[in-house]
């Protein structure tokens, strides 16, 4: 009955750290749609906004090397009213893999922003 109970509690104790980390990544992206958005236009040429997503995460202490940052525009360009997309790609990796397979997160935010 024990090990019943330790099994169901570590089993709440991991789909939470699963949940956490996928807001995270959720967050971030959106932290990086908005970071876009204020540089207006500036896109993602020098790389400025995946590090502000990759620092975005990293205060929540996951490991961002397993993080991959894609910033796109669908409409072509990068300067307003046009969208901004920011994706994240990330595998997490659970705390005991062998009864857990390793799923692979896919978040992303959209955003515009409109000329005054």
């Amino acid at each position: 009955m024990i090990i019943i109970m330790a099994m169901v509690s570590f089993f709440i104790f991991e789909l939470g750290e699963l949940l956490y980390t996928y807001s995270v990544m959720a967050n971030a992206a959106n932290e990086g749609v908005r970071y876009a958005i204020v540089q207006s236009g500036a896109g993602d040429a020098n790389g400025t906004t995946k590090a502000r997503v990759k620092n975005f995460a990293t205060t929540s202490m996951h490991d961002v090397s397993a993080i991959t940052v894609t910033v796109s525009a669908p409409d072509g360009s990068y300067t307003p009213p046009n969208r901004v997309r920011v994706t994240l790609s990330y595998v997490y990796v659970p705390y005991l893999p062998k009864f857990m397979n390793s799923p692979r997160m896919t978040t992303y935010a959209e955003g515009r922003m409109v000329a005054p």
